[in-house]
């Protein structure tokens, strides 16, 4: 018996923390009040559980700690921002980024290997055709006007002329496909053979071309649908933006780093600035407030919504809760944290993607030993990742708001939440999410009220920074029982 309780002296430590902890919360609020301080909570672990869970796959499986998870969160947050109030930034920014990367794939059809120049020659090729490209390009007309949706500055002074902006697309696929053959150049690379895979580059060239004279009519009708599409349309801009992003920070800086952990390290804190400033050079310093789409905005008679089926006929802006109103958009947190855990956990756990995933975070040189690209895996892992992420950082948006800032505080709140569930485990990674955001939500509660104890005439107040340490409490106090994480296993 006293064999089993030392075993298990960590679980039992635990289970009596949460009942203390659970008779003190019920002794001390009132039944509406520890309900919305429960949602909040779980609004907070579900917008932490989107960031985490890509953190802990990324490094279960290729053992990355990927320190701009946090930035991807911020840009995607960003994105979707801008599809839905300011459609133009990305109508006239995105067909270049379509240019170069088709020009970058029709370099695989050609002959690079009759080519004997050096592949630094084509680098600085590419770079001056791209400077030549993008020459006179101003980005701050079309930007800096998101505040309000179609701008301050009329999108026709703004934007670019059509004949104009179709030669900057082409310079840049130029460039593109240079810096492809500068790529290829000195590699074992076979020609690719003419084929239906030659139809992806070039329709992605004719898709950059045909953005370019539908830009102004493209702007009027995204703006022109209603509030809860555009919505939608963010959600999916965002996420896929940091699904691609995710994936070509992998391809490109992370897979060379591979045997070089440190480096890895230095990368990604080298990224988080570099996000950050790029952001602030587009968007600018100051912060941004998105709207709630029509489903979360509705006020006036009838409203709170008495409950959340009525919310479905009413869309009120908040719903009752023990006659207490709370956002009802906070409730569509939850619910896209908790549709996003079942999908993520139906993937690893029922389809063959995930089997290869799970096998790979157990041992990833037998995964590879069976001929399966592992490479390709990681890739897919990490753009999922930051896909979530960025997701996450849409859906905040009209939560938090949005600004320079938003993705290290994320980030810092993720990394405790992996921590304390336990590295690389994805019911880990949800738990301490949830964990974590029910510290913030119950430290903001008691720097909010204060504590009273019996023997004090008034209640004992704290500093904000209380409700942020709640949270390294919290980890500690994990750290303490058990080392590895609440699923982390010991190595």
């Amino acid at each position: 018996m006293i064999e089993w309780i030392k075993y298990r002296r960590g679980l039992i430590i635990g289970i009596g923390a949460i009942i203390l902890f659970a008779y003190w919360a019920t002794t001390t609020y009132e039944p509406r009040v520890l309900a919305s301080i429960l949602l909040s909570g779980l609004t907070l672990g579900a917008l932490y559980f989107l960031v985490t869970s890509g953190l802990s796959l990324i490094f279960g499986l290729m053992d990355v700690l990927n320190f701009a998870h946090g930035t991807l969160f911020m840009i995607g947050a960003y994105v979707g921002f801008t599809l839905y109030a300011n459609p133009r930034l990305l109508l006239n920014t995105v067909p270049f980024v379509i240019a170069v990367a088709a020009g970058w794939l029709l370099a695989g059809w050609l002959p690079v290997k009759r080519i004997r120049a050096p592949g630094w020659l084509f680098w600085i090729g590419a770079v001056i055709v791209a400077m030549m490209a993008v020459w006179g390009f101003e980005l701050a007309p079309l930007a800096t006007t998101a505040l309000s949706s179609g701008g301050r500055i009329p999108t026709e002074q703004a934007q670019a002329p059509t004949a104009i902006f179709v030669i900057r697309t082409l310079g840049l696929a130029v460039a593109g496909l240079i810096a492809g053959i500068a790529f290829l150049v000195g590699k074992e690379h076979a020609q690719q053979p003419l084929s239906a895979k030659l139809l992806v580059p070039l329709g992605m060239l004719t898709l950059a071309l045909i953005i370019a004279p539908i830009r102004l009519s493209a702007e009027g009708w995204l703006l022109s649908l209603n509030s809860n599409t555009r919505f939608l349309l963010a959600l999916l801009v965002g996420a896929s933006s940091g699904a691609a992003l995710g994936g070509l920070m992998e391809w490109s800086l992370i897979r060379p780093l591979y045997s070089r952990p440190i480096y890895q390290v230095l990368v990604t804190l080298g990224l988080v600035f570099v996000g950050t400033e790029l952001v602030k050079a587009i968007w600018g310093p100051g912060g941004y407030f998105m709207e709630l789409p029509e489903w979360f905005s509705r006020r006036g008679p009838g409203c709170p919504s008495p409950n959340l089926i009525a919310w479905l006929q009413d869309n009120c802006a908040s719903i009752d809760v023990l006659g207490r109103p709370f956002p009802s958009y906070r409730v569509f947190i939850i619910a896209l944290g908790l549709v996003m855990f079942i999908g993520t956990a139906i993937l690893l756990q029922r389809t063959r993607l995930g089997m290869i995933i799970r096998a790979g975070v157990q041992d990833s040189e037998m995964v590879q030993a069976l001929g399966i690209n592992v490479r390709r895996v990681f890739t897919l892992v990490f753009a999922l990742g930051a896909g979530l992420a960025a997701l996450g950082g849409v859906a905040a948006a009209p939560f938090l708001g949005i600004s320079p800032g938003l993705g290290q505080e994320f980030q810092l709140q993720a990394f405790i939440a992996v921590v304390i569930g336990g590295m690389g485990s994805f019911t880990g990674a949800a738990l301490g999410a949830l964990l974590v955001g029910l510290a913030r939500a119950f430290g903001d509660q008691i720097v909010l009220t204060g504590i009273q104890l019996p023997w004090m005439s008034e209640a004992m107040s704290f500093s904000p920074s209380i409700a942020r340490a709640s949270t390294v409490l919290i980890m500690a106090l994990v750290l303490l029982l058990r080392p590895a994480g609440l699923f982390g296993k010991k190595e």
